[in-house]
């Protein structure tokens, strides 16, 4: 992203988090995927063992 880690330093959590999904976002990164229901988690592990 081009950042020294001094500026990294500087920065907070929420500052440095924002910087990423801009970067991101800026560079063609796909959305997040949504999580699994509990059903779909389920019946992952029963398939998956």
């Amino acid at each position: 992203m081009g950042f020294t880690p001094r500026d990294v330093d500087d920065m907070s959590f929420w500052e440095f988090a924002a910087c990423v999904d801009g970067f991101n976002t800026a560079n063609g990164a796909e959305p997040d995927v949504e999580p699994p229901t509990a059903e779909e988690y389920h019946d992952m592990v029963r398939r998956l063992g």
